[in-house]
């Protein structure tokens, strides 16, 4: 048993039970006894900040390819990252809040696991930005408040949607609605940089990125 076999045992528990886990939870979907979970840990705190590690991982492999091999117009990009966090957070819920609940803890890892996700996720998004700005012979500047505050809109409103979901909006509505307000604000804000871009013409392929 390794710590990674542990560590996939304790995602299916989450999953299936929600954020508030217990050692002998894992242990037992992991079929071993509790005390042998601290030969891979060196403690529960170890143990679950390495799930929530796992837990941020996941989420930037899954968007990361949307931001490193984007393709089509401005606002099939911006549909197709939007798509992806968003569904990602509609079926993965409970990893979504266990993240978040481990960034909570009093003795959890500084500056904690969804920080650190937020930090990766946004640097991806601030290069894909500054990518095109940069491309369409604007100031880059720009992209790293301009992404890390489209992002902010976007967890938040996705988080609040998978966890108190309004009765009327399903969850294409809300990757339309939106990606229309990602679209609406990077619009804004490439308008003050005296940039105008069509949100529907193919844009140009940025350098391929040696990452």
């Amino acid at each position: 048993m390794r710590r990674a076999e542990v560590v996939g045992a304790a995602l299916d528990v989450i999953a299936e039970h929600g954020p508030r886990v217990s050692t002998e939870q894992i242990a037992e979907r992991a079929g071993i006894a509790r005390p042998i979970l601290y030969r891979h840990f060196s403690d529960a705190d170890d143990l679950y900040d390495a799930v929530a590690q796992r837990i941020g991982e996941l989420l930037v492999s899954e968007l990361a390819p949307t931001m490193l091999s984007p393709e089509g117009s401005a606002r099939e990009i911006i549909t197709r990252i939007v798509r992806t966090y968003v569904v990602w957070f509609s079926e993965n819920t409970q990893l979504y809040q266990y993240l978040v609940s481990r960034s909570m803890e009093p003795h959890a890892s500084e500056p904690g696991p969804a920080a650190a996700v937020r930090q990766q996720i946004g640097e991806l998004l601030r290069e894909l930005v500054a990518g095109y700005v940069s491309l369409l012979n604007g100031d880059p500047q720009v992209a790293d408040p301009l992404a890390f505050g489209l992002l902010g809109m976007t967890e938040t409103a996705a988080a609040r949607w998978v966890t108190a979901p309004p009765a009327s909006l399903g969850r294409e509505e809300l990757i339309t609605h939106l990606a229309s307000w990602v679209w609406g604000s990077l619009d804004v804000a490439l308008r003050g940089i005296g940039l105008l871009l069509d949100p529907d013409v193919p844009l140009p392929q940025l350098p391929r990125r040696n990452d």
